[in-house]
């Protein structure tokens, strides 16, 4: 009864400063509704809150892909001001620093991480998302795309949002994407095993949990039958994460503990920008090294994989926050980004800005965002939460991107 009446004299406080109070209003909205909203953190849904995946029927495609409505808009890439290294006291010689939060410098195949200071990230929610212009996803499987090359985007098994993708080369060889959260491992070892459990190549973009989780379980579980030849993956060294991300960094730490005990032959983890990794008909290029920002710091460092996957191209960005991704953009050519696939980075909000994707020119997006993602719904429906889906998809609409498949719908598969 007691929490009743304070809700209820809480309530009428509220009213009255509404009314009294100049700009009273639009204060009481802000707090009630949320919005403008600050920048929203990576989180995941409790997973006391059920999500129900949505039933859609399988649509046929076009035989002929529009890749003429695939972008719209002039592409405009930042370019690269000289500027000098500047050695930050304290800190090592050759750790580099951005002169100012616009200015940035290609990385180049033989540079190494760079240590980027940022006041945070320009991204805020400025209204509701009543006003977005929604794009709707397909189900699959999409047929005669790949040339006989098979692309999975994995579901999610819990509420979390995650990160797995199996590509099957034409002769059968296995490589892993990430690979989403342990309680993934099983769902991931089953579909692993009924193509005979052996991965060839596993691409590690960054060590979040929801990435990694579930190859750090088959990993210290061998007797799962799933066996991985390859790890291909680079890290800072843990005081980095401990520095910038502190509560995350037992995670990291846990994983580079797994590494430690496996066999130094299946460990790549000194992968260079513009690596080309050969697995049959698929070649892998690792598009830059991870860019060490203080802000979104984990995310941002997330390494980019490029898959030529006869002739059709898929990128993959991880968790590529916007500063990331402006840098991303400067390190690499224009020519050399574009893309018949992306996975849209950071499961579809608070990832890359739009001008990234304009660069990028998909046909096809690949959404790793369970329902409540997709709909930026915390609980009370549609964009009652703090994410930027419905921004993200907003721009994918007026970027003409024709196709999007997305977890919600279940597994899908590319072929």
């Amino acid at each position: 009864m007691n929490r009743w009446i304070y809700r209820t004299k809480k309530w009428c406080a509220l009213a009255v400063f509404a009314m009294l109070i100049p700009h009273g209003y639009e204060a009481v909205r802000q707090t009630v509704l949320g919005w403008p909203r600050k920048e929203a953190q990576e989180s995941v849904i409790s997973d006391a809150y059920i999500v129900k995946k949505q039933s859609f029927e399988a649509g046929s495609l076009l035989s002929s892909w529009n890749s003429a409505g695939s972008a719209s808009g002039a592409s405009s890439v930042l370019r690269a001001q000289n500027t000098s290294t500047a050695v930050v006291a304290g800190q090592a010689p050759g750790v580099q620093t951005s002169p100012d939060a616009g200015s940035v410098s290609p990385q180049t195949s033989n540079s190494g991480v760079r240590v980027i200071y940022s006041a945070g990230s320009s991204q805020t929610k400025v209204g509701p998302g009543a006003e977005y212009s929604p794009v709707t996803t397909v189900t699959t499987p999409i047929t005669g795309y790949l040339g006989g090359s098979k692309l999975n985007l994995l579901a999610n098994q819990t509420a979390s949002q995650m990160l797995s993708v199996l590509i099957e080369t034409n002769q059968g060889k296995l490589i892993m994407i990430d690979g989403g959260v342990e309680e993934d491992a099983q769902h991931l070892i089953e579909v692993l095993a009924a193509r005979g459990g052996q991965v060839d190549t596993w691409l590690v973009t960054h060590p979040h949990s929801d990435h990694i989780g579930a190859l750090n379980y088959i990993l210290n579980h061998p007797e799962c039958g799933i066996t991985v030849n390859n790890i291909y993956y680079s890290f800072a060294d843990i005081s980095w994460y401990q520095q910038y991300e502190a509560y995350r960094a037992d995670t990291v730490q846990m994983l580079m503990n797994t590494f430690a005990a496996l066999p130094p032959e299946k460990l790549h983890g000194d992968i260079y920008k513009g690596q080309e990794i050969q697995v049959d008909n698929v070649k892998i290029t690792v598009m830059n090294l991870p860019y060490l920002f203080s802000n979104n710091a984990i995310n941002n460092s997330s390494v980019a994989y490029m898959l030529d996957i006869n002739g059709k191209k898929a990128l993959f960005l991880g968790d590529m926050g916007e500063e990331a991704g402006r840098q991303f953009l400067a390190d690499n050519s224009p020519e050399s980004l574009k893309c018949d696939i992306v996975q849209m980075a950071h499961h579809g909000q608070y990832g890359v800005s739009k001008e990234v994707y304009q660069v990028l020119q998909p046909e096809i997006c690949l959404w790793s965002c369970p329902q409540w993602l997709w709909d930026n719904d915390s609980g009370s429906g549609l964009d009652s939460g703090n994410w930027f889906t419905l921004d993200t998809r907003r721009w994918m609409a007026e970027l003409g991107v024709p196709y999007h498949v997305c977890i919600k719908d279940g597994d899908q598969v590319i072929q």
